[in-house]
């Protein structure tokens, strides 16, 4: 289970997700999609100004799980 999801990609699966939640800092935002997997929003690049290109990663578990 390591599907990553970038450009246009992100951009259309991110229309069909629904935020539950995010960090505490706001740099990582977490998504539920309609078949309840679980997509984490984030900026793994945090040596580039603004944290880089952003990826949507699915996850098998959110954090406070």
């Amino acid at each position: 289970m390591n599907i990553i999801l970038i450009g246009n990609e992100l951009v259309e699966k991110q229309k069909q997700l629904s935020k539950v939640g995010a960090s505490e800092d706001g740099w990582c935002i977490y998504y539920i999609d309609e078949n309840s997997e679980k997509w984490i929003l984030e900026y793994p690049n945090s040596e580039y100004h603004g944290g880089g290109a952003p990826q949507l990663r699915l996850i098998q578990k959110f954090p406070w799980e």
